[in-house]
C-alpha cells in the first residue's frame, strides 16, 4: 500500500471541477500518451439497461514498475483547485502530467484497477495491477508481478458507475476532444474506437476540408496541405498549423494567424513535407552555410512561401464564412432589440439598409467589434454606430474602435477605409 502525497479530501477538491466527459477523456490521453495508436473504450451493461462497467484499453508502452510511484504518487505545492478547462497542452504528443488524470475517476466511479503491461528492461514482458478506490483516493494497492506474454499496454476498469452517462454527449465531447488529434495522426492510423467497436466518428463537427498540394518555384519543394474548419470550438486546442516530416511525424505547431479573432472560424491547417525531416523552428537566424551545418530555418525561401500561401488559404476560406455568419450576427442584434426605431418610411428603411450593411462589413473586418456584449452593451454599439452614420464623424469611431481591438495590418487598412469612405459618402449626401 503506498499513500500519495495529499489527502484524499485535498485530490477531491482539487479535482472537483472535472466531469465525466472530461475524466473519460483523460484516461484516453494517457494511452495517446503512452504512444498507443489505439485506444479503445468499452462498456459492460447491467441488467436494467445502465452502465455498469467502463473499460479503457490501449496498445501503448504501459507503465514500468519502476517508475509507478512517480506516476501515481504526484506531488502538489498546495491543493489549488485544478480547471481542465485552462490546462495548456505543450506538445500534441504529451497530455497529461504529474498523475493528474488518474485520480478524476471519482467522478464517475467508485473504484479503477489498471492492468498493464511492461517490457522489462527492453527485454521481458511484465504485468501487475494498481486499484484505487474513489473513497481513499491517496493510497493505491499494487499486486504482484508475474512473468507476462502478452502485448504491451495497459486496460482501467472501472467498477460501480454512479453517474448516468449519455454516450451521445461522450461522442459529441470526444469528437471536439479528439476530433483535430486524430485528424494530425490519420497517417499513422491513430484510433478511438468507442463502445460499437468502430472509430470514433468526429466527421459531424468538421465543416469544411481541403488538400491541396504547393510547390515552391524556385526549390522544387513541395507540401501536402490540409486544411479543416471545425463546426465547433475544439477543447483546449487553438487554431493551429501542425508541420510533419517525411515519416508522418508532428515536428512542430503553432497558431495561425487567423487565431482569436472573435468569430467562430474554428480551424487546423496540417502540413507536411520532407522539408521538415531536417528543420529548426526554434531559429530564424540561420541561411546559407548555417542551414547546411545546423538544419534549415525559419528564413529559408520555400518555408517563407509555404506561410504565405496558407494564410492565403485561410483567409480565402474565411471571408465567406464572414459573410454567411454577418447575417447571423444581425439576427442577434434584432433579437437583443439593439437596433434604433426607423419608422416605416423611405428614410427610415435606407438608414437601417445603411446602418445593417456597416454592421455586416465590421463584423467581416474585425469580428471581435461584436463579441462577448451583453445585450446593453450590443445595443450602446449599434445606437453609436447609427448616430456616427448621422453626424458624419466616423474618423473618431474609427479612433474608438482601433483604441479597444487595436486591429493590425490588412485589418486595420480594411476598417479605416470603411469608415472614411462612409464618412466622405454621407457628407457629400449632407451637402
Amino acid at each position: 500500500m503506498v499513500k500519495i502525497q495529499i489527502t484524499s479530501r485535498g485530490i477531491k477538491k482539487t479535482l472537483r471541477k472535472f466531469d465525466y466527459l472530461q475524466a473519460i477523456a483523460e484516461y484516453i490521453w494517457n494511452g495517446f500518451d503512452a504512444k498507443a495508436t489505439v485506444v479503445a473504450f468499452k462498456v459492460d451493461w447491467n441488467a436494467l439497461g445502465g452502465i455498469e462497467r467502463i473499460i479503457i484499453s490501449d496498445n501503448g508502452y504501459g507503465i514500468d514498475r519502476k517508475v509507478l510511484e512517480r506516476k501515481f504518487t504526484p506531488f502538489y505545492e498546495s491543493e489549488k483547485q485544478i480547471d481542465p478547462a485552462n490546462r495548456v497542452r505543450m506538445s500534441s504528443a504529451m497530455h497529461g502530467k504529474n498523475g493528474i488524470g488518474r485520480l478524476t475517476f471519482h467522478s464517475f466511479c467508485s473504484q479503477a484497477v489498471w492492468t498493464t503491461t511492461y517490457k522489462e528492461d527492453g527485454l521481458e514482458n511484465r504485468t501487475y495491477s494498481i486499484h484505487i478506490a474513489s473513497e481513499s483516493l491517496d493510497t493505491y494497492n499494487v499486486s504482484d508481478v508475474p512473468a507476462a506474454h502478452d502485448r504491451t499496454g495497459t486496460t482501467v476498469t472501472f467498477d460501480h458507475i454512479h453517474e448516468d452517462i449519455d454516450l451521445a454527449e461522450l461522442r459529441q465531447f470526444l469528437s471536439r476532444e479528439f476530433g483535430w488529434f486524430l485528424e494530425l495522426h490519420s497517417g499513422r492510423k491513430f484510433t478511438v474506437l468507442m463502445e460499437d467497436g468502430k472509430p470514433l466518428d468526429y466527421s459531424g463537427i468538421i465543416g469544411d476540408r481541403e488538400m491541396r498540394e504547393l510547390e515552391h518555384p524556385g526549390t522544387k519543394t513541395r507540401f501536402a496541405v490540409k486544411f479543416i474548419r471545425w463546426r465547433e470550438r475544439i477543447n483546449h486546442e487553438y487554431s493551429r498549423l501542425y508541420f510533419l516530416d517525411s515519416r508522418m511525424k508532428e515536428k512542430y505547431k503553432q497558431p495561425t494567424s487567423f487565431n482569436n479573432k472573435g468569430d467562430s472560424f474554428y480551424h487546423s491547417v496540417y502540413i507536411q513535407s520532407r522539408l521538415f525531416d531536417d528543420f529548426d523552428f526554434m531559429s530564424e537566424e540561420q541561411y546559407g552555410q548555417q542551414e547546411m551545418a545546423f538544419g534549415l530555418s525559419r528564413k529559408n525561401e520555400a518555408f517563407q512561401y509555404l506561410l504565405e500561401e496558407v494564410n492565403q488559404l485561410i483567409s480565402g476560406k474565411r471571408k465567406p464564412f464572414l459573410k454567411s455568419y454577418s447575417d447571423m450576427v444581425l439576427t442577434d442584434l434584432a433579437a437583443a432589440d439593439a437596433f434604433p426605431f426607423f419608422g416605416d418610411t423611405p428614410e427610415g428603411r435606407g438608414r437601417r439598409e445603411e446602418l445593417e450593411y456597416l454592421i455586416q462589413e465590421l463584423y467581416r473586418i474585425e469580428p471581435r467589434i461584436f463579441a462577448r456584449l451583453n445585450p446593453e452593451q450590443k445595443k450602446v454599439l449599434v445606437h453609436l454606430l447609427d448616430l456616427s452614420m448621422q453626424t458624419a464623424d466616423r474618423k473618431r469611431l474609427f479612433e474608438v474602435l482601433s483604441g479597444v481591438i487595436r486591429p493590425e495590418g490588412p485589418e486595420r487598412q480594411e476598417l479605416a477605409g470603411l469608415l472614411e469612405s462612409g464618412e466622405a459618402a454621407l457628407s457629400a449626401g449632407l451637402d
